[in-house]
């Protein structure tokens, strides 16, 4: 009923922006349900208000106050709130800028840090850290594009986590949780991401990496653009 009412003529009338308010932070407020079919009404809800009308500054600054304010602190994390922040970044992700990303990194490494694992730890379920971890990963294939401000962190910090993952034999992981999260984001920027492997496939850990990613069934990206680049992989083979 509310997404009929914020594709209405009507509801653009100066006189009703009060409501038009209104609803727009139902919109929001819905994105946290547990309930996917309420997600999905919030989605298109809000998909409607960034089509039709002109979403204010201030508005936006208001409704993702919360998240936002979570976020600043590693120890608040949770995957439903990063899965709010996902529902968002797919709605709005031109309205943050690389600071987000930045910012994810530092939480990122928190995991790599005994003492910060351990106050992850001290508040989560056990199995969460692992969880939390991948669902900040997952992020990146949202964030605008700055492919080559992240790809070296980001890569780098997933080969420490899946160090840390138990039973991880010595020469390293052939799959994990956390490689499945980096895909996507890689996949997105393939050309980037192939230059990068490619040129340090001297290093066993990042040549198993590419071995691994481009084995998935979801690496086609990645595989084509391999194929497209055969003189840069002989080069860095032989």
């Amino acid at each position: 009923l509310l997404c009929a009412a914020v594709a209405s003529e009507a509801l653009r009338q100066p006189e009703l922006e009060r409501l038009r308010t209104r609803i727009i932070g139902a919109f929001f407020k819905a994105l946290t349900s547990s309930s996917e079919e309420v997600v999905s009404a919030a989605k298109e809800g809000l998909a409607q208000v960034i089509r039709l009308h002109k979403l204010q500054k201030e508005l936006l600054q208001h409704s993702l106050r919360p998240i936002l304010l979570n976020l600043a602190d590693y120890r608040k994390l949770t995957v439903p709130l990063l899965q709010r922040l996902s529902r968002l970044l797919q709605l709005l992700a031109n309205f943050f800028n690389v600071t987000l990303g930045e910012k994810l990194l530092e939480h990122l490494r928190k995991w790599t840090d005994p003492d910060g694992l351990a106050k992850v730890r001290q508040n989560a379920k056990p199995g969460d850290d692992v969880k939390i971890a991948t669902a900040i990963i997952e992020l990146f294939r949202l964030l605008p594009p700055a492919p080559l401000k992240f790809i070296h962190s980001l890569v780098g910090i997933t080969l420490q986590l899946e160090q840390g993952l138990p039973g991880t034999p010595a020469q390293g992981r052939l799959w994990s949780p956390y490689r499945g999260a980096l895909l996507p984001y890689l996949c997105r920027h393939a050309p980037e991401s192939v230059e990068y492997l490619l040129a340090r496939l001297a290093q066993p850990a990042h040549a198993r990496l590419l071995v691994s990613l481009l084995g998935h069934a979801d690496g086609g990206p990645l595989r084509a653009e391999l194929a497209s680049n055969v003189p840069r992989l002989l080069g860095s083979t032989f």
